[in-house]
């Protein structure tokens, strides 16, 4: 995905386990295409996918693990193309304890 999603997370318990996933949620009706030089609606976006989650492939994993450096998806990539995942428009990125 570019840019990269990075982020720093705290306030972990350090011994404890913890997942982290990217949830992403479809905020426009459209499909969208960069025409000479600008974003215009290309049109209507398919209906999105039930579970549209993404686990951070290093999860579960400690507390310590996630707070010693900002946590990176790097290889998320962001298609229209469905593949079981689905395709995704904005990324809400969120922290759960297992």
């Amino acid at each position: 995905m570019f840019p990269v999603v990075k982020v720093s997370v705290t306030g972990l318990d350090p011994q404890a386990m913890y997942s982290v996933l990217l949830e992403f949620v479809q905020i426009d009706p459209h499909r969208w295409k960069y025409v000479n030089g600008e974003w215009v609606p290309g049109g209507k976006a398919e209906v999105p996918p039930p579970n549209p989650i993404y686990m951070h492939p290093e999860s579960p994993n400690f507390g310590a693990h996630w707070m010693k450096e900002p946590v990176s998806f790097a290889k998320v990539k962001l298609t229209n193309k469905t593949n079981g995942n689905g395709q995704v428009s904005e990324v809400k990125n969120e922290v759960f304890q297992r």
